[in-house]
């Protein structure tokens, strides 16, 4: 027995199969490895296959219009009525105007469709206008020769109905 070794492995060590293959086997995990480093991502086309067509995002409705700023007062004049940013019917009061020209600038956007919007004067100017449910209408109207006096003014229009006012003399 003294020609024979003992062929006993330790817990751990590789068998003499593995020992004599080992880095064969090694080097076969290193390939196998680096190909997945190398592989075609999940989801992507194969080399040669025909590309998807690209994925276009659905069609969304534009905003809705804005209510701009209201214009300049004319150079000779001073605002005696001002609101902006305001929704549906209003009383704004009254106020004692001069005799002579008034500026009444207008600007008004209904929420979907077309909308109906009126700005009256006691003194017994009356102003209708079609308020637009796709942009904004933006309107300036010169009284040339407004009475004056103490005069209550109201604005008529649906609760759909978004509007901006300047009253200038």
């Amino acid at each position: 027995m003294a020609g024979l070794q003992s062929r006993r492995r330790r817990r751990g060590t590789p068998s003499t199969a593995a020992g004599t293959h080992g880095p064969a086997l090694l080097a076969l995990g290193c390939l196998l490895a680096l190909g997945a480093c190398t592989s075609v991502p999940t989801g992507a086309a194969e080399p040669g296959a025909v590309p998807a067509p690209p994925v276009r995002p659905s069609v969304t409705a534009a905003p809705a219009p804005t209510l701009a700023a209201l214009p300049d007062p004319a150079t000779s004049s001073r605002p005696v009525v001002a609101v902006t940013a305001t929704r549906g019917p209003a009383t704004l009061g009254t106020v004692d105007l001069r005799p002579g020209q008034l500026w009444i600038s207008l600007d008004c956007v209904a929420d979907d469709d077309p909308g109906q919007l009126a700005v009256i004067l006691e003194s017994g100017s009356r102003m209708d206008i079609d308020c637009p449910g796709d942009e904004v209408y933006l309107t300036r109207n010169l009284d040339q020769d407004h009475p004056g006096g103490p005069t209550g003014i109201r604005v008529e229009a649906g609760p759909d109905v978004r509007w901006n006012l300047l009253i200038e003399q």
